[in-house]
């Protein structure tokens, strides 16, 4: 991999490299127009390396290195002196609206999704080739008021013919919007249906159809409009600029996303309900139909944190779903998120990772409490206890004591009753009543 990102670099450095030496010296009034395609080639370069490093498995980061080139080497071409470089150049120069074509189509796995989509970019790339043939063998440089030295061109056929020429870049428009309204109504349905992750990711390729509708009507359409050359070659192809600078933006953001998810972890606090923690998840991750689904104590199914039943063995079209595993508490539990999302495999484990530890430590934090509850109560029930037995001893030593100083009181009574003839015994009788009554 690092060395196909080394290639890729050296080959973008390259090309816009030899862009620049081909221009050289620049017209004044075509500067504008070549600094607008040197920059639009390189950013479907860039764009082309960011996607394979983020998606590997995707064809997306092939596409956006096509597009960049075949934008930028006809002009390269173009420049140079040699004929046949200059031929070549001429008859390319149109494909790279093929190649931006499919990707629109291939967003974002790189890959068509039906046949009819298939045939659709065959067919393109077929009619865009043979229309820039059929030209190329019609155009004679002299049509634009070239003189003798510009370049020949080797397949010109004869002297050329100026209506003929028109004629099929008429026909060759007409069909080019015929394809760039089917290619329009796919993307726009590609967008209705997606959801979720799906959506957001599609954000750059509405840009892309912006630009396919922009070629086809200012650039290679059959319409005469009234723009200039700085409009329809230079400022209206800056609108290319949008869907591979979006989606270099969106790598970086991918790439914070990790981040995210551990600082929504941090943030639901201890002990957060599951409700919140998928609120948490899906803001991290971008995927706002994120389900947190957990198994129900029967066995019967699965609900959502919404109570909604979760089919996770045959999930809905466009749905995968993870297991959460790791932790007693994540046992039964899945995740089911919007199927791009495959596209980001790391992104998804360190999601069902972050799930894990936070569902751990709720269970945790449960036991936790359940234990100091548990402590607690059985600290009251001590206190409770002691206090019970203190009262009981009170009374037993107040109520025993007492009826026992009555006893002896009325004992010392009779005693002293009886021991009337002996002074003596009868003082130390009356001494010991007079102390019983003190207590």
């Amino acid at each position: 991999m690092n060395r196909l990102l080394a290639v890729l670099i050296a080959g973008a450095t390259a090309a816009v490299a030899c862009f620049v030496w081909a221009a050289w010296p620049p017209t004044p009034q075509y500067v504008p127009i070549e600094i607008c395609i040197a920059c639009i080639g390189l950013s479907f370069m860039v764009a082309g390396i960011a996607a394979w490093q983020r998606w590997p498995a995707s064809r997306l980061g092939l596409l956006f290195t096509i597009v960049g080139y075949l934008y930028l080497v006809p002009y390269i071409l173009i420049n140079l002196a040699s004929p046949v470089a200059f031929t070549i150049g001429y008859l390319s120069q149109p494909i790279y609206a093929a190649a931006l074509i499919h990707l629109g189509l291939a967003w974002p796995s790189g890959r068509l999704r039906s046949r009819f989509e298939r045939g659709v970019v065959v067919a393109n790339y077929v009619q865009s080739i043979a229309f820039s043939v059929a030209a190329t063998m019609l155009w004679n440089p002299a049509f634009s008021g070239c003189g003798a030295s510009c370049p020949a061109n080797v397949l010109l056929v004869g002297d050329g013919s100026m209506p003929a020429w028109n004629a099929v870049n008429t026909i060759s428009g007409y069909v080019g919007v015929a394809f760039t309204v089917i290619v329009l109504t796919l993307i726009v349905q590609h967008w209705r249906s997606a959801r979720g992750w799906s959506r957001r990711a599609m954000v750059p390729v509405v840009w892309i159809g912006f630009a396919i509708g922009l070629e086809q009507t200012l650039i290679w359409g059959p319409f005469d409009l009234p723009v200039s050359d700085l409009v329809s070659f230079g400022l209206a192809q800056l609108v290319l600029l949008a869907g591979p600078l979006l989606f270099v933006i969106s790598t970086v953001r991918a790439r914070t996303a990790r981040g995210a998810l551990g600082t929504a972890i941090v943030d639901l606090g201890p002990g957060a309900p599951a409700g919140q923690l998928r609120d948490a998840l899906a803001r991290a991750l971008g995927d706002s139909t994120l389900q947190l689904a957990f198994q129900q104590p029967d066995r019967a199914g699965y609900v959502d944190t919404a109570g909604h039943a979760v089919e996770v063995t045959r999930p809905d079209p466009g749905r995968a779903v993870v297991p959460i595993s790791g932790s007693r508490e994540a046992t039964g539990t899945v995740l089911v998120y919007d199927e791009g999302l495959e596209l980001e495999p790391q992104l998804v484990r360190l999601t069902a990772a972050a799930a894990s530890m936070a569902l751990e430590h709720a269970r945790l934090q449960a036991e936790v409490q359940a234990q100091l509850e548990q402590v607690r109560a059985s600290r009251s029930r001590i206190v409770e206890a002691g206090d019970a037995e203190r009262r009981r001893l009170e009374r037993d030593l107040h109520d025993g004591a007492q009826q026992r100083l009555v006893t002896l009181s009325l004992a010392l009574a009779m005693a002293r009753d009886r021991a009337a003839a002996d002074p003596e015994l009868e003082s130390l009788i009356e001494s010991a009543s007079k102390e019983a009554g003190r207590h």
